[in-house]
């Protein structure tokens, strides 16, 4: 593993003369939105084609195109294959490598990345989430994708671990989640310096993986919430705005709370749910990026424990209180917590995971400032 203390932040990635691909998570996913937003950023205008499954919001496509990405069908296997050839790929950052991904899409990508590298190019990771794979033929498949990766560089220890039990002896680098970068761009999220004046509860709703927000914990800390901050207001931010997603946990917080005035953002641009943290007055979340978005922001937070570890790693580090969803006895003892975070100890843990975001780049792409 490198050693960490003399890498420099970048303040922007070097042109290369390859064509770059971009491998992302779901768009549909503000967060993972962000990090795409990010890498085209990083271009330094050069922009580059975006792999994308599913169809997309017009916003979405929008806000990809305005960033200089231009979206392709992962679908189009081989067509996809052909615009690869000779091209660096870049995968990640985010938690791409999972159980739930269609071996369609495996194929496709291991199509993509065995093109890329016949003509010259490359394919190198940013920041990758890996989960465990149980999978036979996932395994597999996965194996004979990251294998054509000289380092892979994660996450997270969680993300090591996953990576030595599927892929044994491979090279690996552990820095940190790609969204602490201090990167270029409009959609950059720093401490907010107006007023603070919104409880952000922003749900992860996945019945597939059992999680989900809602419990008697959310409640109590709510009414501490509403009681330690008078006048300020309640928002459910929904990171993922699909009908099934997020948005379904919204109506149901809406339904949950009928004595409450409770708005929700919604919508997919990603400009706004930047704002609203700046504006936070407490975030109270499951979801990881909802809870990096908050630390970036400089809000207090409250972690809801779902039995997802990712948010525990991060709300550990930055010494964020983790509420049990069935907990109302512990909740005002979080809010309280939440509310008076030591600045000082999180302003220098987020310049520690900028400095290890920025060395997910490859040695020779990034300049200091």
């Amino acid at each position: 593993m490198r050693v960490l203390a003399a890498i420099p932040e970048p303040a922007a990635v070097a042109r290369t003369s390859q064509r770059q691909v971009f491998v992302c998570g779901d768009l549909h996913n503000l967060g993972d939105l962000k990090l795409l937003l990010q890498n085209l950023a990083l271009t330094q205008g050069d922009g580059g084609i975006v792999r994308r499954w599913a169809p997309l919001p017009r916003a979405v496509v929008r806000q990809v195109e305005a960033a200089g990405g231009e979206l392709a069908s992962g679908k189009a296997i081989l067509g996809f294959a052909r615009r690869c050839f000779g091209a660096q790929v870049v995968f990640g950052g985010g938690q791409l490598v999972r159980d739930n991904v269609s071996v369609l899409s495996q194929l496709g990508l291991l199509l993509a990345v065995v093109c890329a590298r016949a003509g010259g190019g490359r394919f190198v990771t940013r920041g990758l989430g890996v989960s465990a794979i149980r999978s036979p033929l996932r395994r597999l498949l996965w194996r004979a994708i990251l294998s054509r990766c000289a380092v892979v560089r994660v996450r997270d220890e969680a993300s090591e671990r996953n990576l030595a039990d599927l892929l044994p002896g491979k090279r690996c680098e552990v820095y940190a989640d790609m969204v602490f970068l201090r990167a270029p761009g409009a959609f950059a999220i720093t401490p907010g310096e107006g007023e603070r004046r919104w409880i952000v509860v922003a749900p992860c709703a996945d019945g597939s993986e059992g999680r989900f927000l809602e419990g008697a914990g959310l409640d109590a800390a709510l009414d501490a919430a509403l009681h330690a901050l008078p006048g300020v207001r309640v928002i459910v931010a929904c990171h993922d705005p699909r009908e099934g997603m997020d948005k379904a946990a919204a109506a149901r917080l809406v339904a949950r709370w009928p004595g409450r005035a409770v708005e929700v953002l919604d919508g997919y641009e990603l400009a706004p749910l930047i704002a609203l943290y700046r504006e936070a007055a407490l975030v109270v979340t499951n979801r990881l990026h909802a809870l990096i978005f908050a630390i970036l922001a400089d809000a207090p937070a409250v972690a809801i424990e779902d039995g997802t570890a990712k948010v525990r790693v991060v709300a550990d580090r930055f010494a964020i209180p983790v509420l049990p969803r069935g907990d109302a006895a512990v909740a005002k003892g979080c809010v309280d917590e939440a509310l008076s975070f030591d600045r000082a100890h999180r302003r220098t843990v987020r310049h520690e995971l900028a400095i290890r975001a920025a060395a997910n780049l490859d040695p020779g792409e990034h300049r200091g400032e």
